[in-house]
């Protein structure tokens, strides 16, 4: 990847984790914050009223398409399916 590609994939990286995050903000049993960490973007979910564990969700370029993530890189799903991300979360939080 050339250096100029690296501005085009972090803005479609956050762009995809915007979109997630209004989704969960729309979940009353979930909250989450978009935060950054050794300058990569993610989103930390919590679920209210439960045990305070969090789950970081990233956006990577996986399989020719863009992926939500797992912490450790293992892929939830298409960012097109924003839907079942969201049940993978509610049931990680469970």
């Amino acid at each position: 990847m050339s250096a100029g590609n690296q501005g085009v994939l972090t803005n479609e990286r956050v762009a995809n984790l915007h979109v997630l995050r209004g989704a969960v903000e729309a979940r009353r049993e979930l909250a989450c914050e978009l935060i950054e960490r050794r300058g990569v973007t993610w989103i930390s979910v919590a679920r209210f009223g439960g045990s305070g564990r969090l789950v970081l969700v990233g956006c990577d370029f996986v399989r020719e398409a863009w992926w939500f993530t797992w912490q450790d890189g293992r892929p939830i799903a298409p960012v097109r399916d924003v839907e079942g991300v969201i049940a993978m979360l509610v049931r990680e939080l469970a």
